[in-house]
């Protein structure tokens, strides 16, 4: 289709966050409906060129990075003129976050070895962590009344190829379970599509579904000092290993 365009970003690079965002700043572009789906599930530690690990990185603080970024260049605008839709900012998460431990803000950022098994509840947890990100997100842009639609959805079990790299056995049981019991990617897409449209979730933040289902995250994400505390560590993190930390929001 030629009203589909593709843009280079690869959120193990920092850099081409960057770039991403500078190229849709200087061709004018300010998105509507921003997803950010993007997530990996690893069997083992990997290092990022940043020093974090991979797992952090992506399914984390790469997210924090982009919609910071595309706030402070007001790509997604947090004033909108009278009569105007205000933008929307979905994070796709998963249920999985539900019960998951506190943040451990002694490990946080660090790289530490890890295996399969860690690798699993690891994606769990993350999860927690981004959710509690977009919780404060939407508590600091909309202290002062919704300007910007900032949710969290879990779309399901979804049948994809997430669990490539798991060793061959586990990868194999998997994949079996994925094709029996989960949803396919195009089945999965509806709810976030829901999320993405309809008039239900204009004017609304710090909403979540599962499919959907109207529901609350973990207890957790929503304590006002975690979101506070996550919100400084993230940025000092970010201004630790970013060369152009003057982008980000305050």
């Amino acid at each position: 289709s030629d009203k589909v365009e593709m843009r280079y970003v690869d959120l193990t690079k920092m850099e081409t966050i960057h770039h991403f965002v500078e190229e849709l700043d200087r061709d004018g572009i300010k998105p509507n409906v921003t997803i950010l789906n993007a997530g990996v599930a690893l069997a083992k530690a990997r290092k990022t060129d940043s020093g974090l690990e991979e797992m952090f990185q992506v399914n984390y603080l790469a997210n924090v990075m982009l919609t910071n970024l595309m706030i402070r260049h007001n790509l997604i605008p947090r004033i909108c003129p009278e009569g105007i839709k205000k933008p929307r900012i979905i994070f796709v998460s998963s249920d999985s976050h539900q019960g998951s431990s506190e943040i451990d803000y002694d490990e946080f950022g660090k790289f530490i070895n890890y295996g399969a098994s860690k690798g699993i509840s690891n994606y769990s947890y993350f999860k927690l962590v981004l959710n509690t990100y977009a919780t404060e997100l939407s508590r600091r842009i909309n202290k002062d009344g919704i300007r910007l639609s900032i949710n969290v959805i879990c779309p399901g079990p979804v049948a994809s190829n997430i669990v490539k790299e798991a060793p061959w056995l586990l990868r194999m049981t998997l994949k079996g379970i994925f094709r029996i019991v989960f949803k396919s990617p195009h089945k999965a897409a509806r709810p976030v599509i829901y999320m993405a449209l309809s008039p239900d979730f204009e004017g609304t933040s710090n909403e979540y579904l599962h499919m959907f289902n109207p529901k609350k995250m973990d207890p957790k994400v929503y304590e006002i000092g975690e979101g506070e505390k996550l919100w400084t560590q993230s940025m000092d993190l970010l201004k630790s290993i970013d060369a152009d930390h003057r982008a980000f929001l305050s």
